[in-house]
């Protein structure tokens, strides 16, 4: 899909304006041309030459180099005509497009509106009302208009961007396809069938090999399945309160009762008796 200068200058007036053409025509099949020199060839002061160029910068349609000047000490920029990224544009301003003329039959659709007599004005009816119905322009009376032929139109160039949108994406896609296959054809080794069938034999007996034995797996299964028994009944003591023991009472102990002395004893007997 490649793009003729008819719409190449056509996309470029619609992204950054009517008076990008003339620029476009000096930076063509060349190269890093200053900015001073372009705003001398169009007659025009060096600040349009900037805004122009940034306009055009802003979709990337250019590129520019900056070189300091030795005797005046400030940069100057040379411009570039980058021409490569104009499909990319073309298929961003074509969605835009788009979206634009489905916000406008949506209006369209749902409102309504007046227009002047002498065509001088189009208002909302909110519009309208706020100017008691009247133009702004003229001082005339404006009338409801009747949008039917205006949203015929919007819906058929709604069509008509829905299917030069689709082809863009399509060949863009089919573009993509055919690079990726390409790098994969040509990074990936030839091999016969024979040769594949080998290869994965072989790596079905390594599978085989590398699986364990039946009474192993078993094994395996009963000590993890015993591991997780253990774990659950650590877990469980863990959480279950501790045992305290009850705290010792020292009790003293009663006294013992004095001893009798002997002699006292027989002294009380005789003191009795007498």
């Amino acid at each position: 899909m490649k793009l003729t200068n008819k719409q190449v200058d056509e996309l470029i007036s619609n992204l950054a304006g009517d008076d990008v053409p003339p620029l476009i025509s000096i930076l063509k099949n060349k190269k890093n041309i200053s900015e001073f020199k372009l705003a001398e060839d169009l007659n025009i002061t060096v600040n349009q030459i900037r805004n122009m160029l940034y306009r055009l910068h802003k979709h990337n349609l250019v590129s520019f180099i900056r070189k300091k000047d030795k005797k005046k000490g400030w940069y100057i920029y040379y411009w570039t005509l980058d021409l490569k990224n104009t499909k990319g544009a073309l298929q961003n301003f074509k969605r835009d497009q788009l979206e634009d003329f489905k916000g406008r039959l949506d209006k369209e659709e749902n409102g309504v509106f007046y227009v002047c007599p002498n065509k001088c004005r189009r208002y909302h009816l909110e519009q309208a009302m706020e100017v008691d119905f009247r133009c702004q322009e003229c001082g005339e009376l404006v009338r409801e208009q009747d949008n039917a032929r205006t949203i015929v139109n919007l819906k058929e160039r709604i069509k008509e961007l829905e299917v030069e949108v689709a082809n863009v994406e399509a060949f863009e896609e089919k573009r993509f396809a055919t690079g990726v296959s390409a790098v994969f054809e040509s990074k990936a080794p030839k091999v016969s069938a024979k040769t594949a069938a080998t290869k994965v034999a072989a790596r079905k007996t390594a599978m085989k090999k590398a699986l364990p034995k039946k009474a192993v797996l078993r094994k395996a299964v009963r000590k993890a399945v015993l591991n997780k028994a253990v774990k659950k009944a650590v877990a469980k003591k863990a959480i279950l309160p501790k045992k305290v023991a009850p705290k010792k009472v020292f009790v003293k102990p009663a006294p013992k009762p004095a001893k009798k002395s002997f002699v006292k004893f027989v002294f009380k007997k005789l003191v009795k008796r007498r």
